[in-house]
């Protein structure tokens, strides 16, 4: 039997993202996921011996996919407003590119509620993501706490959520905007300080 390859895994995850986000936490299956795939059936589990198993490798995909989407925002010397732009663009790319992401990951969060070691991925992926926006923020010579990068992915998973299940309000874009002026706004006075000395 050949081994694994990575591109396999991959589009098996895929394929398991659109199964969460079509068919709900309830339908995620081995089975369910060879099909979506289009692959024998027993591939899945090849792959992914256990659900637990196919669970992690959502999360891994969805987290190292952001990754590469916000490869664009590069970590360098920048200004507050390109701050502001960077971090619109890095909240919105997921409902932007592809709302299977977003919904994947919120039928993950409700299922986390019954799964301790899912809800510990997932807090480890939201800490990722936390230093990312702690990262972007020294680039401006702002120096984020983890509580604010904490609040602000918090304020944008809600408008997130809110658009995706209620159609309100059409476009998240503004509230995100909102959401990031709000935090940048308490940091202003400090990053004009620092960048008259």
């Amino acid at each position: 039997m050949p081994p694994p390859n990575p591109q396999r895994r991959d589009h098996l995850a895929d394929a398991a993202i659109a199964v969460l986000a079509e068919q709900g936490s309830h339908g995620l299956t081995h089975r369910a996921v060879d099909t979506a795939a289009a692959v024998p059936a027993g591939t899945t589990s090849r792959y992914f011996r256990t659900r637990d198993a196919l669970l992690n490798g959502v999360v891994e995909r969805i987290t190292r996919r952001l990754g590469e989407r916000v490869d664009g925002y590069t970590i360098r010397p920048i200004s507050p407003a390109d701050l502001e732009e960077a971090l619109v663009g890095v909240m919105t790319t997921m409902l932007a590119d592809d709302r299977h992401d977003p919904l994947a990951l919120f039928e993950l969060h409700l299922e986390s509620s019954r799964n301790p070691r899912l809800r510990r991925l997932l807090t480890d992926a939201l800490r990722d993501r936390c230093r990312l926006i702690v990262r972007q923020g020294h680039a401006a010579g702002i120096e984020f706490s983890q509580d604010d990068a904490l609040l602000l992915e918090m304020s944008v998973l809600g408008i997130m959520f809110t658009a995706l299940t209620t159609g309100v309000p059409e476009s998240p874009t503004e509230p995100i905007r909102t959401a990031i002026r709000a935090l940048l706004s308490r940091h202003q006075a400090r990053w004009h300080s620092t960048s008259a000395n």
